[in-house]
């Protein structure tokens, strides 16, 4: 059966087409004393810093991206903010997450053992590539897994962002999990060990924040091709090519039903100048195709975005299935990868 992914990201600002500088302060809320190595960065990119030993931080933007920057520190809450006007120096104010000064208590009823819970999760999060192969969670401990039997779902949370090493693409991924969880199709009677029944996924849902650091390894030069293998017939590559009316350049065909069709009769593109931004309409559900990589494409509205890099909004109403829907954090790019 396929998954159905949902990434809850919000994409709202703007910048102008100039480099631009971003600085700040990050600061407790309670006491006002700046916080030391707080991250923060553009989401779902390698755009990003940590503050110095008095809380300042600086980011230089090279070209515009449209994406929302994410200001964290481990025990206060992760803010999530909209820049528009690079101008002038901000002052980013955390609260402490009182989730994180009280222990965990998990639901009694759980009759996974950690280590099947585990399992279950490295292979729904990572994917089951063979780039997700190659990743390693490096904090595990930070996970805090529940399965519920009532409603056959294992959820996630976490006491810090997960770091994920990933050997293939040469990118240390911290991904700050917001929700996650996985539905199973499975037998629930009682008396019987659930951790040996025969289970299928029904879907798999997260969402949550991305920062990307680049590994530079003795085989970086294979990381590259891995690189865009991975991009090749992904979402980013797919919408990439629909901003910059390139579908047939980029090798993409698009198919209503089984039938192949031309992209222009069933893709409507309207530029946006003010907000520097496509706005793109589908009229029904399309199949693509990639070089033998095979994806499914849905809106739920009559017109969703896509930015110069490729950042499609809102993410939660365009729907994916196939290819596009199965590439999980192993086999994840940054926004400003290629550019």
């Amino acid at each position: 059966m396929k998954s159905a992914i949902l990434l809850v990201v919000f994409f709202v600002s703007f910048f102008t087409s100039v480099a631009q500088e971003l600085k700040g302060l990050v600061l407790s809320e309670k006491t006002n004393e700046p916080i030391i190595g707080a991250s923060v960065y553009f989401d779902n990119t390698s755009i990003g810093t940590t503050t110095n030993f008095d809380g300042e931080f600086s980011i230089l933007l090279k070209q515009p991206i449209n994406a929302p920057l994410v200001v964290s520190f481990i025990g206060f809450e992760t803010k999530i903010y909209s820049i528009e006007d690079f101008t002038v120096n901000r002052i980013f104010k955390l609260k402490e997450d009182i989730n994180t000064l009280s222990e965990v208590v998990l639901d009694s009823k759980d009759e996974w053992s950690r280590e099947f819970k585990l399992r279950q999760f490295r292979r729904e999060f990572l994917g089951r590539s063979e780039f997700a192969e190659k990743c390693t969670i490096l904090n595990e401990d930070a996970l805090i897994l529940n399965f519920e039997r009532d409603t056959k779902e294992l959820v996630a949370s976490a006491k810090a962002p997960i770091i994920v090493r990933n050997d293939a693409l040469d990118y240390i991924v911290k991904y700050d999990i917001k929700d996650f969880y996985i539905t199973y199709n499975m037998d629930t009677e009682a008396n019987i060990d659930l951790e040996k029944v025969f289970i299928t996924v029904a879907s798999v849902g997260y969402s949550g924040t991305t920062f990307f650091e680049t590994i530079d390894s003795k085989k970086h030069k294979r990381a590259l091709r891995n690189r865009q293998k991975a991009y090749t017939g992904s979402a980013l590559h797919f919408m990439r090519a629909i901003a910059n009316n390139s579908l047939r350049k980029e090798k993409f065909k698009i198919f209503k039903g089984s039938y192949q069709v031309d992209p222009l009769l069933h893709i409507k593109t309207f530029k946006n100048d003010s907000l520097n931004v496509s706005e793109v309409s589908l009229s029904h559900k399309l199949n693509v195709l990639c070089k033998g990589r095979q994806s499914a494409i849905q809106s739920e509205v009559k017109r969703f975005t896509i930015d110069a890099f490729g950042n499609h909004a809102p993410i939660d109403k365009v729907l994916f299935g196939g290819f596009m829907a199965k590439q999980r954090i192993g086999d994840v790019l940054p926004l400003d990868y290629g550019l």
